[in-house]
């Protein structure tokens, strides 16, 4: 039987500081029977916490701050799933995907526009500050660049946001 203890080490073990089978056996005095066993029940907290590991890798990973993954994972599990800007959601935005209201070359080639994307609120603070962290859409992270301030932009993104909910209606 696998505590909750065990559970929450494993998964810092295989994922976050992305150890090998017989690491993890040693460190957690388990089998690698035990450890395939943990890995297929423990599937769906395994993506999860390997998409947010890739977002703080790129975004948030900073040596000499002392926030830690778990910091940041908290902080993304806990934030609302809509634009700080326009407010769409990320349902809305695959919504509008699927209508094809969204797609454009660039952001086909590039990936992007199809989840929402870690914006900081002043772009001279560095990513790896949570309360400077917010969650945008890519045309409101994309046009706000560091030309406007946060709350300038929201008067922008408040625009932004009615013509997505008109062509969410259309």
């Amino acid at each position: 039987m696998m505590t909750e203890d065990l559970k929450v080490r494993f998964l810092r073990l295989a994922i976050i500081e992305q150890k090998k089978y017989d690491e993890i056996g040693e460190i957690l005095k388990i089998t690698k029977k035990d450890i395939s066993r943990y890995w297929e029940d423990l599937k769906e907290e395994r993506e999860h916490l390997s998409n947010i590991r890739k977002i703080w890798k790129v975004k948030y990973n900073n040596p000499e701050t002392t926030e830690t993954f778990w910091d940041f994972k908290k902080w993304y599990d806990s934030v609302e799933r809509k634009c700080y800007y326009c407010g769409i959601t990320e349902t809305e935005i695959e919504q509008l995907w699927k209508k094809e209201q969204t797609k454009n070359k660039a952001l086909t080639e590039r990936n992007r526009g199809k989840k929402l994307e870690i914006e900081r609120l002043s772009p001279k603070e560095p990513y790896h500050k949570i309360d400077n962290l917010v969650l945008s859409c890519y045309w409101c992270n994309n046009a706000k660049t560091d030309t406007f301030t946060a709350e300038e932009f929201k008067e922008i993104g408040e625009t932004i946001g009615k013509i997505w909910k008109k062509r969410l209606t259309e």
